[in-house]
């Protein structure tokens, strides 16, 4: 029992908490009644719950005495432990769509893949692949992974919030200060025994009366008799519109000092000047009195002594030499601009954000490495407050976006969504998750092929922990993944961005060439389901390049949407499981990630790896090659866009077919098109050779050389770059 403790404490996830075999405990607990109450309502509702292939253990039974993990080591566990593992269970859809729930069964220690069932609501068909429950929004126990149990998405009330910077100017202290220095009623502070407490009300300022004197209206020295209330009230309101270092720069020129003329044999006065007082009239300086001077502007003669009292100090002070010292923030700034960075992949035409590379998993990570190399460049370092805020300042994050949350949803759940708006996001949700489900039951009864279809998030290259890669920036990455729905068979396409770089023209080219192969093999209609990305599936090059396939292969091949914020599919549990195999292995060249990815899946087939060149890809988005100019259902301003489009059906006439809502029928494509025998027949090629690097990154990969082994110099020496 003291090994499996350790065991659990060792592979926890230190960040999600998990760390003693009693929260594990209680954590299967509220799995358990969870479960009880899903089990109770498909009793109600008479759903059958289907059963998968091999025969399932009962809840009363224990798993075998031996677990396999993911690091090929088998740890041996107790009956009492394993059987809570047994329990726990996997729901997969959610109950506002009305639709059967279907239940994950017990795992099989001699052969785990077999006994992950397969949903047809979502992306459980990979037999590595863990969903995330739409009910309990939880993830399952694995026996793969025991650390996968997120602690803080167990708590059905906590919101994840995308934390903001605090705007200084709402808050009630800010504000006070504002009113106090505007002239409006604010709370001021007042002593209560030894404390000084803010809870004195103060009222407006207000303008005085007028001095009226005998000296001030009769003789012609002051202009206080000609001031006029209109006059007084227009000075008043824009001395309250000043700052206060503007309210102390305009007294100060309102102000002159004379030394003082005549005086009194044997006095001792302290008085070493006489003060003159002005108002601006009409943009010149008229003297007046200090009564009327300071009841105009409604201040105390105490300010007015205080305020010039410093002007008088600023003369008196000794200059001291000013030492320049460049602020920590501005060291902060300039060493995150130093840290290559990768743009936002599944928003990357919507969104501002960069993400660091994924060598740094944390901020305190970040930050440790900032103060070590402040430190060996002798600077001053910015404390971690301020480092943080420079991070979010710069819009700069640590991870990559993921599509797990859905903004309309989370905008519903703050108040910020109308129920009607929402309803008709969730109606749209279940009627594309209809879709996919209906026609994958037909691709696994062979009337059709369906397909999902992804790119993985970039990868770079070299990939490993060394303290040379922080500043250096490397090799791109990227891996189109195709998944069959109908034979669960995954084409994997991996490349470097000197074969290609991310554009419509490269995922045409990966749709016809993987179409192409399956209806040579075997000839029927093809469904692929992809997210709504419009420069990477939704688009007219990738539309007439898949028209240009039906009408040479004589079959109809549609395009689905599904809903934004809930795109998962099938094709995402292949990303997950090369993610998890990935995980503390080392690359040295992009070669290796095809080789990791074949090692992924053994059951029901290894995927399938392919590793195209730049003479793999074609230039379907030539001019003369387009049969459709746009797929716009729209012509006008405010008329449909390609974003509203949710599924597009290429016949082989020739002809477009288009859906703005899945309930209803296709239509024609309001757009004409071209004569096929005016354009060429096929696609030339996109490059005629690799594509070049930066210089700047071709010299970081020669100087992370001495951290990758020696042969695997060669393929960085031949590098193209300009």
């Amino acid at each position: 029992m003291e090994d499996q403790e350790n065991f659990i404490l060792e592979d926890a996830d230190i960040n999600k908490n998990v760390v003693t075999l009693r929260e594990l405990a209680e954590r299967r607990k509220v799995l358990l009644q969870k479960k009880r109450e899903i089990l109770n309502r498909l009793n109600y509702q008479n759903q059958p719950v289907i059963q998968p292939v091999s025969t399932p253990l009962s809840e009363n039974q224990n798993l075998p005495p031996e677990i396999p993990m993911s690091d090929n080591e088998n740890v041996p566990l107790s009956e009492n432990f394993t059987s809570e593992f047994t329990t726990l269970t996997t729901i997969l859809d959610p109950p506002d769509t009305m639709q059967s729930e279907y239940l994950s069964t017990p795992i099989d220690s001699n052969d785990v893949a077999e006994n992950l069932m397969t949903s047809d609501v979502d992306f459980m068909c990979d037999h590595s692949f863990v969903n995330l429950s739409d009910i309990t929004n939880l993830k399952p126990l694995s026996p793969d992974s025991v650390e996968w149990f997120p602690e803080r998405e167990m708590e059905e009330n906590k919101k994840n919030r995308k934390r903001r910077k605090g705007d200084q100017n709402n808050w009630k202290r800010m504000k006070n200060k504002r009113q106090r220095m505007m002239g409006k009623e604010y709370i001021g502070f007042k002593k209560e025994g030894t404390k000084f407490v803010q809870n004195d009300p103060k009222p407006a300022r207000v303008m005085g009366p007028l001095c009226m004197s005998t000296r001030c209206f009769g003789g012609k020295a002051m202009y206080c008799s000609k001031l006029t209330e209109e006059v007084r009230s227009e000075i008043f309101n824009n001395y309250w519109k000043m700052t206060w270092q503007e309210k102390k720069m305009y007294i100060s020129s309102m102000v002159d000092k004379k030394p003082t003329c005549r005086r009194s044999n044997g006095s001792n006065s302290r008085r070493s000047d006489t003060k003159i007082y002005y108002l601006k009239v009409n943009d010149k300086k008229e003297r007046v009195c200090l009564k009327t001077f300071l009841e105009t502007l409604g201040i105390k003669e105490w300010t007015v002594r205080y305020w010039l009292g410093d002007r008088t100090n600023m003369k008196e002070r000794e200059t001291t030499e000013v030492i320049e010292k460049e602020p920590k923030r501005e060291l902060a700034k300039k060493y995150l601009a130093a840290l290559p960075k990768l743009p936002s992949h599944y928003c990357r035409q919507s969104t501002s954000k960069l993400y660091l590379e994924p060598i740094i998993q944390s901020k305190s990570q970040l930050y440790r490495l900032y103060v070590d190399y402040s430190a060996s460049e002798n600077k001053p370092v910015a404390s971690r407050k301020v480092f943080e805020s420079v991070l979010f300042e710069e819009n700069i994050g640590l991870f990559q976006p993921k599509k797990d949350a859905c903004d309309l949803c989370c905008a519903h759940k703050v108040g910020n969504l109308s129920d009607e708006q929402y309803a008709k996001h969730i109606e749209r949700k279940d009627l594309a998750r209809a879709e996919k489900r209906s026609d994958k039951e037909l691709a696994q009864k062979g009337i059709i092929h369906a397909l999902t279809a992804d790119l993985q998030a970039v990868k770079l290259c070299p990939f490993l922990n060394a303290s040379a890669l922080y500043f250096k920036t490397k090799l791109a990455v990227h891996n189109f993944s195709v998944y069959n729905l109908g034979n669960n068979g995954v084409t994997c396409y991996w490349f470097d961005e000197t074969a290609c770089d991310l554009k419509a023209t490269t995922y045409a080219s990966f749709f016809v060439d993987y179409v192409t192969k399956l209806l040579d093999s075997d000839c029927k209609d093809v469904v692929i389901f992809t997210d709504g990305c419009t420069a990477q599936n939704r688009n007219n090059v990738v539309s007439n390049a898949l028209l240009r396939l039906a009408m040479s292969k004589n079959v109809v091949i549609t395009q689905k949407y599904l809903e934004k914020g809930h795109t998962q599919m099938e094709v995402d549990s292949v990303h997950s499981v090369i993610e998890r195999k990935l995980k503390n292995r080392e690359v040295f060249l992009p070669s290796q990630y095809a080789t990791i990815t074949k090692e992924a899946r053994k059951v029901p087939s290894p995927y399938e790896v392919i590793t195209p060149d730049y003479t793999f890809f074609k230039d379907f988005g030539l001019k003369d090659y387009l049969i459709y100019d746009s797929i716009r259902p729209g012509r006008g301003a405010g008329d449909r866009c390609v974003i509203d489009i949710k599924a597009l059906k290429y016949n082989p006439n020739g002809t477009i077919e288009y859906k703005l809502h899945f309930s209803d029928d296709f239509v024609p494509l309001p757009r004409r098109p071209k004569k096929i025998t005016s354009l060429i027949n096929s696609a030339p090629l996109l490059y005629e050779s690799r594509q070049p690097i930066s210089k700047t990154k071709y010299d970081h990969l020669q100087e992370l050389k001495n951290v990758i082994p020696k042969d695997c110099h060669t393929f960085y020496d031949n590098l193209p770059f300009k």
